[in-house]
């Protein structure tokens, strides 16, 4: 652990609301029909990106200030969580939030009131924020309706994407995949939007390590084109496990294996034989792929049965411990292979989906053989079970490439398209509501003028007006999960600001630029001193040469947040 450093009271606040409003004010900008894009930083040595999605615009602000970045951090994880349920609401929720802790920034005031008179205590003030917006989640889930046409979805897919002839084809896919089906957005190579519907397989699954997502915007791990090798065995004998590996990745250096668990030293092993850190960029370390690809995947809580059926979807032998299967007998013949396995490192329960196995023909024969015995079965807790399997191996799986004239242009257009797909899958879960921000205006509306989210609840429908004059209309409808969990997280997180007094940050170790900076400091403050008692400089210039030179104290350092 480095060293720290601690701001208190009104300091505290002061650099919370830096850093909710770096994240809100560049967030809000890209609002509503009107609302304006970001261009931001390459990430991973890629190019700049130009964008308009909430989420991406907030997870790229790190502000340099070690006090008012752990703000943007906390704040923006309501935002994270948003988008890692519903997939959309996420501007929504950082506005929420934003007018929120603005609104009572005045509220908590310090001893000396630098903000105003202290009128009531921060528990209060947090107990107030929740219990008003339980009430409002309870009215916006009473004031949903249930999708009940292609034309109602293809409502939702328009307002999200912008775009009448895209949203009716994001939207037609959403309808025939159903509310648990899967679309796999890519981008694509021939300049213009294509789909597609084929067969896929769903089955629970976890990433065994964080490092392992290489997809962090969707916090997923994805694996392409590889062989995979199945076994109910939990691995945890590196000798054995590895004397297997040096047979088949000689001939199929691209393995994903799936098991019930991994010890964390194969974890680790498997890694490392698959990549190496190479640079970090934005406290984020780059990696590039080594000679061998190695994906663990951890199926917990699969059965007997199930595993059988991936290993009939992949084409594979199931390498089964209950038979007396071992790794040491394994060969390359026993491997599977598939085009792509999409695992969500969330904590809400998704299936793994996996697309192009090279067991098609047999799938079918598999699912034949699975409807017969439901058929036979009369009871209901197998037939369930049954029926779960069978939608397992005829999951629909929908993939849209992106392609356009510019990579830009198709960095732009795969985010709108991921946005207006979750969007239509919210719709079909939970129902829609009001939207172009009406939905919560009307709830605001209804609230005495002393409810403490009355403005907040007004502020996206004011944005949207700001953002330019638009009349919303009954053709305008949202998601209402979005709208639930929007306010759900956006009052969570800035109930629970309220409270804080104090922060304590790590200090950073100095990046070698800044050692270059003071050497030259030194050097230019040694000159001053040269001239300085060469008469080289005037008397009443002294003091600016020497301020110029000799670096920050450590009560400015704390200080800085307030000029940066």
């Amino acid at each position: 652990m480095r060293p720290t450093k601690t701001i208190l009271d009104s300091k505290a606040h002061q650099a919370i609301l830096k850093g909710v409003n770096l994240v809100y004010n560049s967030v809000k900008l890209t609002f509503g029909p009107e609302g304006k894009n970001a261009l931001l930083y390459g990430t991973f040595g890629r190019e700049p990106r130009i964008t308009n999605d909430g989420y991406t615009v907030a997870e790229a602000q790190e502000p340099k200030n070690i006090f008012v970045r752990l703000v943007a951090q906390i704040f923006r994880d309501s935002c994270k969580r948003t988008n890692e349920i519903v997939g959309d609401g996420t501007t929504t929720t950082t506005i929420i939030g934003g007018k929120l802790y603005n609104d009572i920034y005045t509220k908590l005031a310090d001893n000396q009131g630098l903000m105003g008179d202290k009128t009531i205590k921060q528990v209060e003030l947090k107990d107030k924020i929740l219990k008003s917006a339980e009430k409002v989640k309870e009215t916006v889930k009473k004031s949903a309706k249930k999708v009940k046409t292609l034309e109602e979805l293809e409502k939702i897919a328009i307002i999200s994407v912008r775009d009448e002839e895209l949203g009716k084809l994001i939207a037609k896919m959403a309808w025939e995949t159903g509310v648990d089906g899967f679309i796999d957005t890519v981008e694509g190579y021939k300049g213009k939007i294509e789909t597609e519907i084929i067969k896929g397989m769903r089955f629970p699954a976890k990433v065994v390590n964080k490092a392992y997502v290489n997809n962090p915007d969707k916090y997923e791990m994805i694996t392409e084109d590889t062989s995979v090798l199945i076994t109910n065995h939990k691995l945890d004998n590196k000798d054995q496990l590895f004397d297997c590996l040096r047979r088949i990745l000689v001939k199929q250096p691209k393995l994903t294996i799936i098991a019930p668990d991994f010890s964390q030293e194969i974890v680790e092993t498997l890694y490392n034989e698959t990549f190496e850190v190479v640079s970090t960029q934005n406290n984020r370390a780059v990696v590039r792929k080594k000679k061998y690809e190695i994906y663990p995947v951890k199926v917990p809580s699969l059965r007997t049965e199930q595993f059988e059926d991936i290993a009939v979807y992949f084409n594979a032998s199931f390498i089964n411990k209950d038979t007396g299967d071992t790794l040491a007998g394994v060969e390359v013949g026993d491997l599977g292979s598939l085009n792509k396995l999409v695992v969500k490192d969330t904590d809400a329960r998704e299936d793994a989906v996996a697309i192009g196995g090279s067991g098609t023909d047999a799938v079918q024969v598999r699912i034949a053989t699975l409807k017969k015995q439901l058929d036979e079965t009369k009871e209901t807790t197998f037939k369930n079970i049954l029926k779960r399997r069978i939608a397992s191996m005829a999951s629909a799986v929908g993939v849209i490439r992106v392609g356009a004239s510019s990579r830009a242009q198709t960095y732009y257009l795969k985010k709108k398209i991921e946005d207006a797909v979750y969007a239509c899958k919210a719709a079909l879960r939970g129902g829609y509501v009001e939207g172009g921000g009406k939905c919560l205006k009307d709830i605001a509306d209804k609230l005495p003028e002393t409810d403490i989210l009355k403005n907040a609840l007004l502020e996206p429908y004011n944005q949207i007006q700001k953002s330019g004059k638009v009349k919303i209309t009954d053709e305008v409808i949202d998601p209402a999960e979005a709208i639930y969990y929007a306010v759900e997280h956006a009052t969570s997180v800035v109930a629970n600001l309220a409270t804080v007094d104090a922060i304590i940050a790590e200090t950073e170790l100095p990046a070698p630029e800044e050692g270059s900076l003071a050497i030259a400091n030194v050097m230019l403050s040694e000159q001053a001193r040269k001239r300085i008692k060469d008469g080289l400089i005037k008397e009443n210039e002294e003091e600016v040469w020497k301020d110029r030179y000799s670096g920050l104290s450590e009560d400015e350092y704390i200080q800085d947040f307030n000029n940066e």
